[in-house]
C-alpha cells in the first residue's frame, strides 16, 4: 500500500517533469525558425518576410513554390494579397504601370479573369480601356464576353462577344478603305476577276472596310434613330465586325439594307427584294456567292442562317476568313459560328 509519503512524491515528480516539458517545449518554439522551410529565405529578405508573412502565408509560399521576385515588389503595399501576388506579377510584366496601381487593378477586378488570360487580355487592351469594361459594360450586360484576343483572324462577334475599343494595329489603306493588310493581294485579285468577267463593263465597288469604336457607334445610334430593328443587320460598337478589319463592304449594301427594312417579314422571303433589284446588282451577289470563297472571302451573314448568324442575309458584307477556310465553309454551307477554327481543317 502507499504512504501518504511516497503519493506526495510521485505527484511531485509528475509536476516536475511536466515543467520541464513545458520550459523544454517553450524553448524549442522560441528557437524555432518559421522560414526553415521555405527555401527562398536569405539574409536579405528574411527580415521582410518575418514582417508581413505568419505561418499561414508561409505554407501557402511553399506549396505554390513562389519565389520572392515574384512578390518583392508589392508586398509593401497597403492593399497587397499573396493570393493575388502571381496576378500581380504576371501583369507587370506583360504591361508595365505603377505598382501601387497593378495591385489595386488586379484586386478589383480579378474575378474578371482568370492567371492564364490576364496576360492575352492586357497584350491587346490597356487598363483603362479594361477598367471602364469592367465598371461599365460588363455590370450592364453581365453576358457580355470580352474577347481576350481580338488580334484572332477568326474572331466571331455578336450581342455576347465583343473587343470593346480594340484597334488592329496592321491596317493599311486599300481603294479608299481601311482594311487589315492580309486581305490586300486576295482582295485585289477577286475584284479584278469580277471587272475581267464583266469586260470591264462594271466592277465591285468597296464602301467600307475597318471603322473604329466610335464610327461604329456613330452609325449604330444614327440608324437606331431611323429604324427600330437595327440589330438584325448591324451591331453596336464592340460587337461589330468591322472594328476588326477583316470585313469588306460593297456598293449594293445600302440599297439591300433599305428593301429589307421596307420589305422583309418575318418568312425572310428575299425573293420579294430581288423583283426591286436591278440585273446589275444580281449578277454582283450571284458572282460574290459563287466566287468570293476562292479569294478567302465568305458571305457573313448568309441566307437560311440568320437564327445562327443574328442578321438578315447580307450578300455584300463580306468577311476574310482564308482561301483554304473559306473553300470549306462554302462546301459545307457553314457560317462562322459554326465553325471551330481551325480546327476543323486538321
Amino acid at each position: 500500500m502507499i504512504t501518504k509519503k511516497e503519493l506526495r512524491a510521485r505527484v511531485l515528480l509528475i509536476v516536475v517533469c511536466l515543467a520541464v516539458g513545458l520550459y523544454c517545449l517553450y524553448t524549442m518554439d522560441k528557437s524555432y525558425d518559421p522560414l526553415a522551410r521555405y527555401p527562398y529565405t536569405t539574409d536579405e529578405n528574411r527580415e521582410i518576410l518575418l514582417k508581413y508573412f505568419d505561418s499561414d502565408d508561409i505554407d501557402y509560399l511553399v506549396n505554390q513554390h513562389i519565389s520572392p521576385d515574384k512578390y518583392m515588389d508589392f508586398v509593401e503595399l497597403k492593399d497587397f494579397n499573396l493570393k493575388n501576388t502571381l496576378y500581380y506579377k504576371e501583369a507587370k510584366e506583360t504591361q508595365d504601370a505603377d505598382n501601387e496601381y497593378i495591385v489595386n487593378f488586379v484586386n478589383r477586378f480579378r474575378k474578371n479573369f482568370s492567371y492564364e488570360s490576364l496576360k492575352e487580355l492586357l497584350s491587346h487592351y490597356s487598363y483603362l480601356d479594361l477598367t471602364t469594361f469592367y465598371e461599365n459594360e460588363a455590370v450592364l450586360y453581365s453576358d457580355l464576353r470580352l474577347v481576350a484576343d481580338p488580334t484572332n483572324p477568326y474572331v466571331v462577334l455578336n450581342q455576347e462577344n465583343t473587343v470593346y475599343k480594340f484597334a488592329p494595329e496592321k491596317i493599311t489603306s486599300f481603294n479608299g478603305i481601311i482594311i487589315q493588310s492580309v486581305l490586300v493581294e486576295d482582295l485585289q485579285n477577286m475584284m479584278d476577276a469580277y471587272a475581267s468577267v464583266m469586260n470591264e463593263q462594271d466592277r465591285l465597288t468597296l464602301t467600307s472596310g475597318y471603322l473604329s469604336y466610335e464610327q461604329i457607334m456613330d452609325q449604330y445610334v444614327n440608324a437606331s434613330k431611323e429604324y427600330d430593328g437595327v440589330d438584325r443587320y448591324m451591331y453596336n460598337a464592340g460587337k461589330n465586325e468591322q472594328q476588326l478589319g477583316y470585313t469588306v463592304v460593297f456598293e449594293g449594301q445600302d440599297e439591300w439594307i433599305h428593301l429589307c427594312k421596307e420589305h422583309l417579314n418575318e418568312d425572310m422571303d428575299y425573293a420579294l427584294l430581288d423583283e426591286e433589284l436591278s440585273d446589275e446588282v444580281k449578277n454582283r451577289m450571284e458572282w460574290l456567292e459563287e466566287n468570293a470563297y476562292r479569294y478567302g472571302f465568305v458571305i457573313r451573314y448568309e441566307k437560311e442562317q440568320e437564327k445562327k448568324t443574328g442578321h438578315w442575309y447580307q450578300p455584300f458584307v463580306l468577311r476574310y476568313v482564308g482561301k483554304k477556310m473559306a473553300k470549306y465553309m462554302h462546301d459545307s454551307y457553314k457560317v462562322m459560328e459554326q465553325v471551330s477554327f481551325p480546327d476543323e481543317l486538321e
